[in-house]
């Protein structure tokens, strides 16, 4: 079945304009994938028209969903090519839409959506649309293989994974640069698929994927290249894109960690003995609640201009992992370099853990 999805960072608007109504109200059914709907609304929202000669009403939905979608439970680095998105990430939500007319509601339609913890631009107009329902980009991307040889235990020696819904009878090919051997992954069942961006086999090489409909036209395509770093320890950064769904990025060159420490100070009223001196190795100035905070820098080697949108979404996303803790971008903004300006690109980043060094968590 074809679905539409909703980006909950941005406004999703809803318009009712029936001939002759005095007011709407529109009921949101919310629920997780693979559960029932409720059969009592989540919401209910209510409007009288503005004027006889305005009767347009539009609701705003995005809101009420938000609160939902969780990102407690990363999901980047599974094993299997056929796993399901974890159901907190998204939710689905049925919209009643009703227009009051003589003091009776009546309803005009139940639409269905998919809702994500992901954001449209302003140029892309009011409610955006994703393209083929992939939650990636369609380009090019590297990963690092450092461990080809061995089993990729490490999660973070991965190259991560990618969301798309596939209905029954859609394939995700997987062709290995170097010799075009390929992986087919039939879809046998509708669901949104948190799918290999390189198949285990191929990471020597890497692979060119390709998604194709039930008609087997293709409807999406990347290329993933590997790079082997043998000098720098090799950053890995998870984020949620634009999409609202995982995305992995390596950062491969040199990276710096620094300490920030903070304390409050008082002083100290001193005990003054007999002789009317007190013990002058005992601070008058005393700190308290010393912690720290340490702050990351990394760099991504060279890359081409394209790499400016990965960048760009890694700055707006409000959920980082950097080699699996979780941080917050301290990179306020960067200068996207073009590739006729500058030959070669390199970008550097700061992030800063977002916790203190010391357990304070009470």
């Amino acid at each position: 079945m074809a679905i539409s999805e909703i980006f909950v960072r941005s406004p999703f608007i809803l318009e009712i304009d029936v001939v002759g109504q005095t007011g709407s109200k529109i009921e949101l059914y919310i629920y997780k994938d693979g559960t029932t709907p409720p059969t009592l609304p989540s919401y209910t929202l209510e409007k009288l028209i503005p004027a006889s000669n305005n009767t347009q009403t539009l609701y705003n939905i995005s809101p009420y969903l938000m609160e939902y979608i969780k990102h407690d439970s990363f999901q980047n680095n599974f094993s299997s090519n056929t796993a399901l998105l974890n159901v907190d990430e998204y939710i689905l939500v049925d919209v009643k839409r009703y227009y009051l007319i003589a003091g009776t509601y009546v309803l005009i339609d139940t639409l269905n959506f998919y809702a994500y913890d992901g954001y449209g631009y302003y140029q892309q107009g009011v409610n955006p649309s994703n393209l083929f329902l992939v939650h990636l980009e369609p380009k090019n991307y590297y990963f690092w293989s450092g461990a080809n040889n061995i089993p990729i235990a490490n999660p973070l020696q991965r190259a991560g994974t990618f969301v798309s819904y596939l209905e029954n009878g859609y394939s995700v090919k997987y062709t290995q640069l170097q010799t075009g051997l390929s992986f087919t992954n039939n879809i046998t069942a509708d669901g949104i698929y948190n799918l290999y961006r390189v198949y285990s086999p191929y990471y020597l090489t890497g692979n060119k994927v390709e998604v194709f409909d039930t008609f087997s036209n293709l409807v999406w395509e990347a290329t993933f290249y590997p790079i082997e770093e043998c000098y720098y320890d090799v950053q890995v950064v998870d984020f949620i894109n634009m999409y609202g769904t995982w995305q992995r990025e390596f950062f491969f060159k040199a990276s710096y960690e620094s300490l920030n420490t903070t304390t409050s100070e008082f002083n100290l009223m001193q005990k003054i003995g007999a002789s009317a001196q007190w013990d002058t190795n005992l601070n008058q100035r005393q700190v308290f609640n010393t912690n720290g905070i340490i702050t990351h820098r990394v760099n991504t080697g060279w890359v081409d201009e394209s790499f400016n949108s990965n960048l760009q979404q890694l700055l707006l996303s409000e959920r980082i992992l950097l080699d699996g803790k979780p941080v917050k971008m301290k990179t306020k903004d960067f200068n996207k370099e073009k590739n006729l300006n500058n030959k070669k690109i390199n970008y550097t980043l700061e992030f800063e853990e977002s916790y203190d060094l010391i357990n304070n968590v009470i």
